[in-house]
């Protein structure tokens, strides 16, 4: 017996393309909730609607009523910047000093739209030693830190990432400095809520909540906020939408 392909229509498309928002939502709510590394659960569906692979195309190039040029990004800094520490918060929850997502923060979650190529291309993390873009983050978390697949091995940029490295540390006298953790699960639930944002622009989805009154949010007692943390060449430091 011959096992035949049929080819889907225009309309399993549109609703697989649904069904992985819901996907999305789901992880972004369960991180919200307290369960910070649920959020991985949403890279199988980020990788599904934007990581080009070596077979097949990504879903949203399968959906003509997508537009490719209204994604929301939060990432500001300036043309030469050395350090963007990424769209996050700083927080202490439950004793221990982590990131926290941008967009728990309407004051500072500021946003713009550019194109999809830009959006997924851009960088959401530079040190001075290397940059971390949105594809990179949900390859090296969907590929090979548990999204589908844990490896063996990891990548040093992505272990450094992981292991606190471009983090920022709190210093108590005659104490060893204390790293803020989480910085990878913050900056992917940060990419989750542009996603969402952008397809609600595009009227794929009604509603794209923030989190911003969420469990993580309401048990953050840290007294100083840091967002958007830069430092850049020259004289010149104004934040520049990157593209």
């Amino acid at each position: 017996m011959v096992n035949r392909k049929i080819r889907r229509s225009q309309s399993e498309y549109y609703n697989s393309f649904i069904e992985q928002l819901e996907f999305l939502k789901n992880a972004a709510d369960l991180y919200d909730k307290g369960n910070r590394s649920a959020i991985k659960m949403a890279t199988p569906s980020l990788r599904t609607l934007f990581y080009k692979q070596r077979y097949g195309d990504i879903l949203i190039n399968l959906i003509p009523e997508i537009n490719k040029d209204q994604f929301l990004t939060t990432c500001q800094f300036s043309d030469k910047t050395i350090v963007f520490g990424g769209s996050v918060i700083n927080a202490f929850v439950n004793g221990k000093y982590i990131y926290l997502p941008l967009c728990y923060d309407d004051e500072a979650n500021e946003a713009h739209f550019i194109s999809f190529e830009h959006w997924w291309k851009g960088r959401i993390l530079v040190s001075p030693d290397t940059s971390f873009t949105r594809e990179d983050l949900v390859r090296f978390v969907a590929n090979k830190d548990g999204g589908t697949h844990v490896d063996p091995e990891l990548e040093e940029t992505y272990y450094n990432l992981k292991n606190n490295l471009y983090s920022m540390q709190i210093s108590y006298p005659n104490m060893p400095n204390i790293p803020f953790e989480e910085l990878h699960l913050a900056l992917l639930r940060q990419l989750v809520y542009e996603a969402l944002a952008s397809f609600k622009r595009m009227n794929f989805i009604k509603t794209c909540d923030s989190g911003k009154n969420c469990y993580n949010a309401r048990n953050n007692i840290f007294p100083l906020q840091i967002t958007q943390m830069t430092i850049s060449e020259g004289k010149n430091a104004i934040p520049n939408i990157y593209y």
